[in-house]
């Protein structure tokens, strides 16, 4: 779900991958990761992902947080 989340509103900031990737200094493909839900960004990136994003810190951790406890449920 975070993936998912930073996927759409960098679509709407019209963002690309590569730019969100510049802005945060990770790799692309790992912005890709996240948007795939394959991986998630680092707990320190948040801040940055927040501001990026204009989305409140306190949203995108709440979406950091449901994604690894539905990820646990499943192990």
């Amino acid at each position: 779900q975070i993936g998912e989340k930073i996927k759409k509103l960098s679509k709407t900031a019209g963002l690309t991958q590569e730019q969100v990737a510049d802005y945060l200094d990770v790799s692309t493909p790992a912005v890709n990761k996240w948007e795939k839900g394959n991986t998630y960004p680092d707990i320190s990136l948040l801040p940055a992902i927040a501001r990026l994003l204009k989305l409140d810190m306190n949203e995108l951790i709440f979406y950091f947080v449901e994604e690894l406890d539905r990820k646990r449920r499943l192990v």
